[in-house]
């Protein structure tokens, strides 16, 4: 341990699991804040204080990342809910005493854009090249420091865009899981899911579908997708990790509909109407809030 530096981190799990919100703060990074959510819990993510701060945004998915800054990460993550389907999860670096200014995140925009541009990790959206950084020499020392704890701690939760994948360390915390302990605890499910299924020769489109892992303490499962999803074939994966089972479901096009007054349907999240209240039933796979049946839906149950 000679010469060894120790530091604290501190990990607040918002769902009580790896699968949902994350709040991480170190004690050597000063005011430094990072927020993490696979696309599913985004909802949840923006509700949080760190959507009030100004900061830098990361749009990911297994192998590519789109970075972004706004003053407003609320609206701007939103947007790309919409406009980009492609990415399975979302961090976002700030601060918490919302120190950072429009000059800071020009600076910690651009590096990271670089960076992973130099990896081979950068979306092809990503043409800006973020705005030319103004800061002075004292500050850029500052945001030097900044950065290089952020990255440590993206790495510690498993985000790797900014890596070179031949120098990345395995033994990272969450890196050095299998797929199949990760999908049991929760952590990134959605894509960890999908390339397990795809081990198994089912390949499902990201954007057409829906993840929902078992709530703790109860016998369904919950998540919020778009109601978009009812005009497209839907597939949704049920992850019953008490069970360590995946339950694949399909359902056609236009098979249901939106609740309206006393008729059958699926409810909406009274919040946000544009996405619905899904709570299906793990036992009976019926719809809590309509009544719907979703059991003549299933493809497959898979154990892991």
């Amino acid at each position: 341990m000679a010469g060894a530096k120790a530091k604290t981190i501190n990990l607040l799990l918002y769902e009580g699991n790896l699968g949902g919100v994350i709040s991480i703060e170190d004690s050597s990074w000063n005011s430094g804040e990072l927020y993490s959510a696979p696309r599913e819990s985004v909802d949840e993510l923006l509700d949080t204080d760190a959507c009030k701060k100004y900061g830098v945004y990361l749009l990911l998915s297994q192998d590519m990342v789109y970075v972004g800054q706004a003053s407003d990460l609320a609206k701007r993550v939103g947007q790309h809910k919409i406009g980009k389907d492609w990415w399975e999860s979302v961090a976002i670096l700030t601060t918490k005493d919302d120190s950072l200014t429009h000059s800071d995140i020009d600076y910690l925009e651009s590096y990271l854009i670089d960076k992973a541009k130099s990896v081979g990790r950068l979306d092809c959206d990503n043409k800006n090249k973020g705005n030319k950084p103004k800061v002075d020499k004292f500050r850029e020392v500052y945001l030097g420091q900044y950065l290089e704890e952020a990255l440590f701690l993206l790495q510690l939760i498993g985000i790797n865009v900014f890596n070179d994948t031949k120098t990345v360390k395995v033994g990272s915390l969450i890196k050095t899981l299998d797929v199949k302990t990760k999908l049991a605890i929760g952590k990134r499910a959605k894509a960890d899911a999908l390339s397990f299924l795809s081990e198994k020769g089912i390949l499902l489109k990201n954007s057409n579908t829906t993840y929902a892992v078992k709530t703790d303490g109860k016998d369904e499962c919950c998540a919020n997708p778009q109601t978009s999803l009812l005009d497209k074939e839907w597939d949704i994966i049920l992850n019953n990790n008490l069970d360590m089972e995946l339950v694949l479901l399909h359902v056609p096009a236009k098979t249901f509909s939106l609740k309206k007054d006393d008729k059958a349907g699926l409810a909406v999240r009274t919040d946000k109407p544009e996405l619905i209240d899904l709570r299906i039933n793990l036992k009976t796979l019926t719809e809590k809030r309509g009544g719907l049946d979703f059991s003549k839906y299933v493809v497959k149950k898979i154990k892991y």
